[in-house]
Order: structure tokens, then C-alpha cells, then sequence
């Protein structure tokens, strides 16, 4: 990352990976990321009708979910920078019929949307790729309602030792092994278990929520804390 910016190698690193991400993603987590994100939804405090954004919204899995929430009358924008990703979200979109879901192509410290606008904002195993935490939760702080929820799902290091031993045996040999066998790239797979390794601890990222803004965050540890899910609620 020395000759390129953090989000220059992330947006070539998941654009290199796009056509099979969905499918790593079932492989890698043993199908777990779904019920993840099933969670984190239900976070948010939605009701039919009501209008989110996911920020980071890749593939759109995530938009999707919060679409099943807030129903037909309801509307979820889906905010990515990387547009190969967002190319198998579209599709995904269209092959299952969902038009409430709207993309929109654009950076996460930077949200081209009016403020005090959504009922609930959210991202998904995004948070660790960008630049900067602080200015990604900052804005999707700034977009959301008074009174509306910030939901943050994100990969972390299991608390238990002994899981946590197993889980780093798999994510730095198992994982760079079957991602490359099955992408042909290591690269990406490689990234990720150091990406994780790297990320600021929960308590850290709850009191970057409060200094953007946000209040009464929980926090809630999903498969041995494999994942961690953070939900802050906006004054």
C-alpha cells in the first residue's frame, strides 16, 4: 500500500474479487455472514416505510436485508465506491425483483446525501477497510434522524482463548488457502485476517460513536465474538 492510498488498494482489491465474493463469503464463514447481517438489521429500529442507507454496500446483501424491513413503500440507498461490486448487486436486484433498493456510487467519507435523512444507516464487515472510522461513522451520524440508529457489523477477534487460537489457525492458513483456490488470488484472503487483526478494539470504536454523535451504544458479540455487531442511537 506504500505507492497507492488505503481506498485506491481496497477499491482494486474488491474490484479483483467481485464475481466470487458472494460465494467466498458463504465458504469462508461457513454461511454464518447471512444470519450476521439478519441481526444487525434488526438493530436498527426500523419499521415498514421507513428510509436507510448502507454505506459500503458492496454486493448489496446487506441493502437487501434492510429491503425486507422496511418493505415495498419502504427505501434503502446502497452508497459503494467500487462499481464491480455494485454491478453484482444490480444484478442481484433484478433477478429477484427488489425495487426499493437505489445505488449510488460514491465515497463513504463523503456521503452526497442530505442530512437528518434516513431512519437508519449502516454498515457491514466494511468499517476496518476505510480511511478513516471517525469521518465514515461521522457521516453516516450526519445523514441519519435524530433518534435513528448507526448499526455497525464488523469481523473481530474472539474473547475466548481458545477459540480465538482456532480462528487464528484458520483465517491466516486456512482461509488465503481456500480463497485462493477458489478466486485464484491469495491476495485479498491474505488482507483480510490482517485487517481484522489490525482493527481498533470494540470499546475503541464505541467511543468514536459517541464522539460523532451517537448515544446509548450496545454492543453485542455474535459467534464467540467472531463478529461484533455496535448500535448507536443519534441525539
Amino acid at each position: 500500500m506504500q505507492k497507492e492510498s488505503k481506498a485506491e488498494y481496497i477499491e482494486r482489491l474488491f474490484a479483483s474479487i467481485a464475481p466470487r465474493y458472494d460465494l467466498l463469503n458463504s465458504i469462508l464463514s461457513f454461511n454464518r455472514h447471512k444470519g450476521w447481517r439478519r441481526f444487525a438489521a434488526n438493530q436498527c429500529g426500523l419499521q415498514p416505510d421507513d428510509g436507510a442507507v448502507d454505506v459500503c454496500a458492496g454486493t448489496l446483501d446487506f441493502a437487501i436485508e434492510l429491503s425486507k424491513v422496511v418493505g415495498r413503500n419502504g427505501s434503502v440507498t446502497a452508497v459503494d465506491f467500487c462499481r464491480p461490486m455494485l454491478e453484482v448487486g444490480k444484478r442481484k436486484l433484478a433477478k429477484r425483483g427488489i425495487g426499493n433498493v437505489a445505488v449510488m456510487e460514491a465515497d463513504a467519507e463523503s456521503l452526497p446525501l442530505e442530512s437528518d435523512s434516513f431512519r437508519g444507516a449502516t454498515i457491514g464487515f466494511a468499517l476496518r477497510n476505510v480511511s478513516s472510522v471517525e469521518k465514515t461513522l461521522g457521516e453516516m451520524a450526519r445523514v441519519v434522524t435524530p433518534g435513528g440508529r448507526v448499526v455497525c457489523l464488523e469481523l473481530a477477534q474472539p474473547r475466548g482463548r481458545l477459540l480465538r487460537a482456532i480462528y487464528g489457525l484458520y483465517s491466516n492458513r486456512f482461509l488465503p488457502f481456500i480463497g485462493g483456490a477458489v478466486n485464484g488470488k491469495r491476495e485479498p484472503y491474505e488482507y483480510l485476517p490482517a485487517s481484522v487483526a489490525s482493527f481498533i478494539s470494540r470499546e475503541d470504536l464505541a467511543a468514536i460513536m459517541e464522539k460523532v454523535g451517537l448515544a446509548d451504544i450496545a454492543i453485542y458479540d455474535l459467534t464467540g465474538g467472531i463478529a461484533t455487531v455496535h448500535v448507536g442511537t443519534k441525539k
